[in-house]
């Protein structure tokens, strides 16, 4: 196959669906009032997760995809990105309909920047302090389904916290 053909990516990016598809289910019926509560000192809340999802495909996007500049606003980074404490004061966020919004946005322009990439690209060995995560381009898209699932986990124990049923059956 030449390198300039862009290579299938069914697995990492049926990855990416489903990962976005099972968080889907686990935000459905969350109420609006409890997008920013935090039943413990420890856990993010609802908004916080989906902003830092958000921020995650901003990041790799930038890092990894070479884009100019982050999409994003830099106090989203701040607000949302890797270090950052959630706190459940709703107004120091955006509109949950702004951050869900950048959250779909972000996933997409992710997803079809990894469709675009060459077999020769995804060879392409991520920088040093990746390399645990994702050694190569092709294992950045299955770093990001996994760390979506992680914080799935989270959103899984904010419903149990807030008394819905199982997302999953």
């Amino acid at each position: 196959m030449p390198a300039s053909t862009a290579v299938p990516a069914a697995g990492p990016i049926h990855q990416l669906q489903f990962s976005r598809g099972a968080t889907a289910m686990l935000l459905k019926d969350i109420p609006a009032d409890k997008r920013c509560a935090q039943p413990g000192p420890c856990v993010n809340h609802v908004t916080w997760i989906i902003g830092h999802l958000a921020c995650t495909d901003d990041f790799f996007l930038k890092d990894f995809a070479g884009a100019p500049a982050h999409a994003l606003p830099e106090d989203w980074h701040k607000l949302f990105g890797y270090g950052s404490k959630p706190t459940s004061d709703a107004k120091a966020y955006p509109p949950f309909e702004k951050v869900s919004k950048a959250y779909d946005e972000r996933r997409a322009a992710f997803v079809k920047w990894y469709e675009a990439l060459t077999a020769e690209q995804l060879e392409k060995p991520c920088p040093a302090e990746w390399q645990k995560y994702a050694p190569t381009l092709a294992d950045v898209a299955g770093f990001a389904a996994y760390h979506e699932g992680y914080h799935g986990g989270q959103l899984s124990a904010l419903r149990r916290a807030f008394g819905l049923a199982p997302a999953f059956g």
